[in-house]
């Protein structure tokens, strides 16, 4: 499910009134002043009718209060937060909005921080009771959907967040991370193929669903399962999600179809894109040297985890080799300052959100790294903060 950040339900109609010929007839015929209330009594009838809300209770929530923060209709960031009061782990929260949303709460209970994603659906009512690790949900249809769709994969959910936290903690006690992944990696694809199994099921049994839009990234076919759901796309209430499965599956052909392009050995398409002073900066204007292109973004937790090494090998390597970083998904002030902040000494630009440069260079995730020898031909991709990265370098350079 989306990542994180991000994405769990979409779709249904709303309609503010139906009247009958005969009755806007009669309504024309109505004295002056019971028509001039008309806007007004739509526009109140639009806000109530596109306001959704959640009641949260969960018996183990610590803390007064939560931050909910409504992703934007990108899907690229943080759109507003709200903080909450609690009381007794109770909370409300509402949003008004003609179309489906995402929002993530960020709530604290006994292992800790979690975050825990709403689906704010125009005209639904949600009730989220539990505990803050097994929250359960209830409410109008929408949610009694989602509560279904849910329970249809949990305990398959509840398996792999027990590896990963296996993961994180024996990793925490120095365990190495290679050998550690090549046993647990196994059972976590394992247990993934059976959620999806889980899910395809639930929407061939309701391709109706709203719910069921919600698990459309995660899909193996995002196209063929959007063709399952056309009946619940057709009632137009997740325009956003839909939107932001269209132009993931356009990157995915954009991308397949570059493959063959950036191969190992294929020259790597020329680009020229704004440096952090402002200036236009082209890539084959560092020819002579190798060059490191590194596809991040502040946002990306793992590309930030990576700079330590990064630097170390920059330092280490900086009179045969030049880093170019291309920031991706950002905004510039958020690309400026994390420059800055973790200090990074090599080249930077900056990649508009409207730039196909990821998708030409079949970039598939983040941090992505490609290696370009002096005369601009590519060597190594490396996707991920991936130890062979670095061990390519020390091999190159030796």
């Amino acid at each position: 499910m989306l990542n994180c950040v991000i994405y769990h339900t979409f779709v249904a109609e709303y309609q503010l009134f139906e009247m009958k010929c005969d009755d806007k007839i009669r309504l024309f015929s109505m004295k002056k002043s019971i028509l001039s209330m008309l806007p007004l009594l739509f526009l109140a009838g639009s806000q109530v009718k596109a306001q959704s809300e959640i009641k949260v209770e969960l018996k183990d929530l610590k803390g007064n209060d939560v931050v909910v923060q409504v992703v934007n209709t990108s899907f690229s960031g943080i759109e507003k937060s709200d903080t909450l009061q609690t009381k007794k782990g109770k909370f409300t929260y509402t949003l008004t909005d003609p179309k489906a949303r995402m929002a993530i709460a960020n709530v604290e209970g006994p292992k800790g921080k979690k975050s825990i994603t709403f689906y704010m659906v125009p005209g639904e009512k949600g009730i989220l009771k539990g505990t803050v690790e097994h929250p359960i949900w209830s409410g109008s249809a929408f949610y009694q959907e989602l509560s279904e769709l849910e329970a249809a994969a949990a305990p398959l959910q509840q398996q792999m967040d027990s590896l990963a936290q296996e993961y994180r903690k024996q990793t925490e006690a120095g365990a190495k991370a290679d050998s550690l992944q090549k046993v647990i990696a196994p059972l976590y694809e394992d247990l993934q193929n059976r959620q999806l199994a889980a899910y395809e099921a639930f929407i061939q049994a309701h391709p109706a669903s709203e719910a069921g839009i919600t698990i459309l990234p995660g899909m193996a076919d995002p196209e063929k399962t959007m063709e399952i759901l056309q009946s619940a796309i057709a009632k137009d209430r997740f325009t956003y999600f839909i939107d932001f499965v269209q132009k993931k599956l356009d990157y995915d052909k954009k991308q397949k179809e570059a493959a063959k392009d950036v191969a190992d050995g294929k020259e790597a398409p020329d680009f020229t894109l704004k440096s952090i002073d402002g200036t236009d900066l082209s890539l084959s204007s560092l020819r002579g040297k190798y060059v490191i292109l590194d596809f991040w973004g502040s946002w990306c937790g793992w590309c930030i985890k990576g700079f330590p090494e990064m630097k170390k090998y920059y330092e280490k390597y900086n009179d045969r080799m030049e880093i170019l970083g291309v920031d991706c998904n950002d905004t510039e002030d958020k690309w400026k300052a994390a420059v800055e902040k973790h200090e990074l000494k090599w080249k930077h630009v900056f990649n508009p959100n409207d730039s196909d440069l990821p998708a030409r260079y079949a970039v598939s995730g983040f941090p992505t790294k490609i290696v370009i020898d002096p005369e601009g031909k590519i060597i190594k991709t490396v996707a991920g903060e991936d130890p062979a990265f670095y061990n390519f370098l020390d091999e190159l350079f030796k």
